[in-house]
């Protein structure tokens, strides 16, 4: 772990170096409100890419609101430099602490531990920092979600196709080198390797897209033996592989002769319904839009405690529903938030600093219709 020690002695110094933090006293300088209480909040993040990025950004929002905090969020536009920028402006002004959806993992360190050791406590959600500085990282784990996703498959293959002694699969993976992407196709091949019966015939790169995903698998499925099952990583690509067995009249559902099992990364308003359909099996999906609520209830209680790191859970501890209350309210035609899908949340080190790694969620024919998944509340 990093020297909290450390840290907290820088943040108990302003950007005067006047040191305030006296014992038995509660006024340490914090961000640019100097008081202990978190008003204003400066986010930067990456804001394009559909329905799923927006459940992300408006949940920080809406909960924002709810709770009577200023957030103000400032896309990065793909720009590790915008970002950079975005983070040096916000510690230089008035924001009390600092939300990141990091664009560039380390691209963004030195502007985030400058903020920090100014006084202003930078959070981050959904991508991670290289910075060991942070008091919270808040994510899932996208190696646990392709290994998730091998494993409904196997439950798939072993109920549907019980007649069968092995099994040949696909492995459709995002872009070659991509952090994310590397993790969820190894999650996935992991647990395929503990298997003697199941042979993963052909890693294909759908590079995040859902037209490559779709023409490489038309392309492999055309020139090739049929298989069992098709993994994708991500929900584009999911698509993608749907609309490659499309194209080759191969789209069964599942009970009918012929289907091909499909698991994937991520739900979406058009992922749902397939899944309702069982032309897709199961779809591991994100709390995406609890994650900046988690951060920013953490991020107020460290601001009120004076930039205290033992606000935040310990690594190692198990975080429950009866632990965390992330208060619901009225959005979108739901109670958004009233379904803890985030619990149970494991608190875990990345990059040298605390990780609140959340749960993931499997959609199948059971829940695919529910009210709690994103993509049944945002929309395309």
């Amino acid at each position: 772990m990093a020297n909290y020690d450390r840290r907290s002695f820088l943040k108990g110094i302003g950007t005067t170096g006047l040191a305030v933090t006296v014992a038995g006293c509660s006024g340490g300088l914090v961000g640019g409100g100097g008081d202990d209480t978190l008003e204003k909040i400066g986010m930067t993040a990456y804001v394009r890419g559909g329905s799923w990025i927006t459940a992300y950004i408006e949940a920080a929002e809406f909960w924002a609101e709810d709770q009577g905090i200023e957030l103000e969020v400032r896309p990065n536009q793909q720009s590790a430099q915008k970002q950079v920028s975005d983070i040096r402006d916000f510690a230089n002004g008035d924001h009390d602490a600092i939300l990141v959806g990091v664009w560039s993992t380390g691209a963004a360190e030195g502007a985030i531990n400058q903020a920090i050791e100014g006084g202003t406590p930078v959070f981050a959600t959904n991508a991670d920092t290289s910075s060991g500085e942070i008091p919270l990282y808040v994510g899932f784990s996208n190696y646990d979600g392709g290994a998730s996703s091998a494993e409904e498959m196997l439950s798939a293959l072993e109920e549907q196709k019980p007649d069968q002694d092995s099994y040949r699969v696909l492995n459709v993976r995002g872009v070659q080198g991509n952090q994310s992407a590397n993790q969820r196709s190894q999650g996935f091949l992991d647990v395929m390797d503990e298997r003697d019966d199941v042979e993963v015939a052909e890693t294909l790169n759908g590079e995040y897209a859902r037209d490559v995903a779709q023409s490489t698998t038309q392309q492999w499925l055309n020139n090739n033996e049929a298989v069992d099952g098709i993994y994708s990583g991500n929900l584009s690509m999911g698509l993608g592989v749907v609309q490659a067995l499309r194209n080759l009249d191969m789209a069964v559902p599942k009970g009918e002769e012929g289907h091909i099992v499909l698991t994937q990364m991520d739900g979406s308003p058009e992922v749902n319904p397939l899944v309702g359909e069982g032309m897709i099996d199961a779809a591991v999906d994100q709390p995406n839009y609890f994650y900046n609520p988690i951060a920013m209830h953490y991020m107020r209680e460290y601001v009120e405690a004076g930039n205290d790191q033992s606000v935040i859970p310990d690594v190692g501890d198990t975080v429950m529903a009866d632990d965390l209350t992330i208060e619901s309210g009225q959005h979108k035609g739901v109670e958004l938030w009233s379904e803890p899908i985030w619990d149970p949340g494991e608190m875990r080190e990345q990059n040298d600093h605390p990780w609140f790694r959340t749960n993931s969620i499997v959609i199948d024919q059971d829940n695919y219709d529910q009210p709690f998944l994103w993509g049944n509340v945002w929309g395309n």
